[in-house]
């Protein structure tokens, strides 16, 4: 079980130790903390299996409903991607990436909005 709550408050305290982050505003808070929390969502999506499982598992979460984030189609075929979503992956790997973004910018949203 993933647990990007954690990695969201491991961000943020990561952050919270540059000097002056405490002071910035809201706004600036995000855009200094938006490197990090990339990098961790290109950490869990770099494979097509970590797309598929971070799906799997994200899919049911409260923040990613919230957002309105659905799941693959049906009819979305990963073997050797044919048929008619053939896209080298791109829904696969934007789906996952949103999801996590998701869960991701709810729980850093607590540590910020303080």
């Amino acid at each position: 079980m993933l647990h990007l709550e954690k990695a969201a408050a491991v961000i943020y305290q990561q952050a919270a130790k540059r000097p002056g982050f405490e002071d910035l505003d809201t706004a600036d808070k995000w855009q200094e903390i938006a490197l990090d929390k990339d990098r961790v969502i290109k950490t869990l999506t770099h494979k097509w299996k970590g797309c598929i499982a971070l799906i799997a598992e994200l899919k049911e979460h409260p923040d990613v409903i919230a957002a309105g984030i659905t799941d693959l189609p049906e009819d979305y075929r990963l073997e050797k991607l044919e048929g008619p979503k053939a896209d080298d992956g791109k829904l696969l790997e934007d789906t996952a990436r949103a999801m996590a973004s998701a869960v991701l910018d709810a729980a850093l949203a607590q540590h910020i909005n303080k």
